[in-house]
């Protein structure tokens, strides 16, 4: 009922948009004010100026520590390769797992998707070995870029 009288008082509508109830409503109390709802990811994509890191790039590589179906729903990895895509440039995303039922969807976006972990282990393995495992991956990934240069 407060939102409907809310939305009637200022002649805004808001409590049907996604995010409207998050944080107990600041969402919706923002809308209300004139705010807008931005991804968290594209604005921290504008505020470090990615797009103008993009210019002239011959690959992009992002990751996360893993990849699902949230990531499809517009986390870091996934705004970061469409906007390299956008400007022609592949993006390649390395993460500590990737769910292989959306493997098919993270394709259409991403030139190649690499988990950093090469055979069965532990998360708890993982975490601790975490930065050998990314320079391992790392080091295929530079290998396999030199390798299709060189041809």
């Amino acid at each position: 009922r407060f939102a409907t009288l809310s939305e009637a008082a200022v002649g805004r509508s808001a409590k049907e948009l996604p995010g409207a109830g998050a944080a107990g409503g600041l969402g919706f109390a923002l809308i209300l004010m004139g705010g807008e709802f931005r991804s968290g990811a594209e604005v921290v994509a504008d505020l470090l100026g990615l797009d103008d890191a993009l210019a002239g790039a011959d690959w992009l590589i992002t990751g996360e520590g893993r990849t699902d179906r949230q990531t499809l729903l517009g986390k870091a990895p996934l705004v970061a390769a469409r906007r390299a895509a956008a400007r022609g440039v592949p993006a390649t995303l390395v993460s500590g797992s990737i769910e292989r039922r959306d493997l098919p969807e993270l394709s259409g976006t991403f030139a190649g998707c690499e988990s950093i972990v090469f055979g069965p282990s532990t998360l708890e393995a993982c975490v601790a070995d975490a930065a050998g495992l990314i320079a391992d991956r790392a080091e295929q990934l530079a290998r396999l870029f030199a390798a299709a240069r060189e041809r």
